[in-house]
């Protein structure tokens, strides 16, 4: 079980493409605003001194056998005089961006530049503190951002933060707070805050280095527009007038000699490999184990290792469905890129007991322009084995590979098996 999830139970799941709360959101009352403004304004060295000033008050309550009221004397007015300099420390004239990647593998260090450009500020500028937003249970921060120099003129000054994040999910962060120090750095002034900020936590894709897919390609009227063209086998689309840079073996001697300006005929594709992709976990309603998601997280890298080696060839990635819900596609042969699909991985929740029979219904339009469907299981049962034969019914060819538990060894049953730890371990895979 993972006990730091039991710190962000009122925080909603990640992959729900909500907004990950912070700690401490904006309270209604008047009261409670004011308390959360106090224990901002103090720095982490500010909230350990008011931490110990607490603790000797306590024994500072008996003035008559002891002197230590008089330290707690000092501290108390030295967080005080910090509290009342802070209120005077406005970032008035500055400006703050945040720059941070879009997507992030699953594991890998996410680097944020919190950037400040001034607008006329003087040299004698106070320091200035940076706080990252609130990160969820499966998210830490590497590096705590160290104080930056006062913003002088209009030259900008940034500061990196760090941050890694061990599950997968489509995040939209709170705000970063840039904020000036006062003397002694035990508080700091009104904070300056950025804009909410969306990262996406993609999965890793598997090391997938052959793929044995009979790929015959499907008659496509019309084309696919802007698809990089291979081979010679194309048809004629027409005649166009010769522009710079046209190939000589294109021009049309007919055309050119009944018109007496240069043409050239123009050919369009129209055979194509179109390649669906099925991610299908989660065939019982028992409860979650942690061999369950770790099986299903290598399932979601493994497919997203397939679409990442039919991109690398001649076919088209068209369909990738997962849970149930099918995403048209188009990658490959410089059509659509390979995060479109991560995207849509990055949020795969395990669905079980889909409706299969339904599934196959809204498969069925796209299934006429596929060649091929690679199916990927965490296991094999009759309700997979109709699926399968319904789409095989409708010409199309399926590749089965199943992840983690080995299946049932009837001759139905996939014929290609991986293990979670190879997957894991990033070795070459040969499906």
């Amino acid at each position: 079980m993972n006990w730091a999830r039991l710190n962000y139970v009122l925080i909603p799941s990640a992959r729900s493409r909500r907004p990950v709360a912070e700690p401490l959101g904006e309270p209604t009352s008047r009261r409670a605003r004011w308390l959360l403004s106090l224990y901002r304004a103090f720095t982490r060295e500010g909230r350990w001194l008011v931490a110990a000033t607490i603790v000797t008050g306590a024994f500072a309550v008996d003035v008559t056998h002891t002197q230590v009221y008089i330290l707690f004397s000092l501290l108390a007015a030295v967080l005080l005089a910090s509290l009342v300099v802070s209120r005077w420390s406005s970032l008035s004239g500055l400006s703050l961006s945040v720059h941070a990647p879009a997507r992030v593998f699953v594991g890998a260090e996410a680097t944020f530049v919190v950037e400040c450009t001034g607008q006329g500020a003087g040299a004698s500028a106070p320091p200035l503190r940076v706080e990252g937003p609130f990160l969820p249970y499966f998210g830490r921060w590497l590096s705590r951002a160290e104080p930056l120099d006062g913003v002088a003129g209009e030259r900008p000054t940034s500061a990196t933060l760090k941050a890694r994040f061990v599950e997968r999910g489509d995040l939209t962060l709170g705000r970063f707070r840039v904020s000036a120090l006062v003397p002694l750095g035990l508080a700091s002034g009104p904070p300056l805050e950025s804009a909410p900020l969306r990262i996406r936590v993609v999965p890793r894709p598997a090391n997938v280095r052959a793929l044995d897919l009979p790929l015959a390609t499907k008659h496509q009227p019309g084309g696919v527009a802007l698809a990089s063209k291979t081979g010679e086998s194309m048809d004629l689309r027409g005649v166009r007038p010769y522009r710079q840079g046209d190939r000589i073996r294109d021009l049309s001697a007919r055309t050119w000699a009944r018109t007496g300006k240069p043409a050239v005929r123009e050919y369009q594709e129209e055979y194509f490999t179109r390649v669906g992709v099925v991610l299908d976990c989660g065939g019982g309603a028992g409860r979650r184990t942690e061999s369950s998601n770790a099986t299903f997280e290598a399932a979601v890298s493994l497919t997203a290792g397939v679409v990442a080696h039919l991109g690398r060839g001649d076919a088209l990635v068209d369909l990738l469905v997962t849970g149930g819900e099918i995403h048209a596609l188009t990658l490959g042969r410089s059509l659509g890129y390979l995060e479109q699909a991560l995207d849509h991985l990055a949020v795969a929740e395990i669905v079980p007991n889909v409706d299969r029979t339904r599934l196959l219904q809204l498969l069925t339009p796209y299934l006429s322009r596929l060649s091929a469907v690679v199916m990927i299981v965490d296991g094999w049962d009759d309700a997979r084995e109709a699926f399968l034969r319904g789409i095989e019914k409708k010409g199309v060819r399926v590749r089965c590979v199943a992840v983690g538990a080995e299946p049932s060894t009837g001759r139905d049953g996939p014929k290609r098996t991986v293990s979670v730890s190879s997957i894991q371990a990033g070795e070459g895979l040969n499906l």
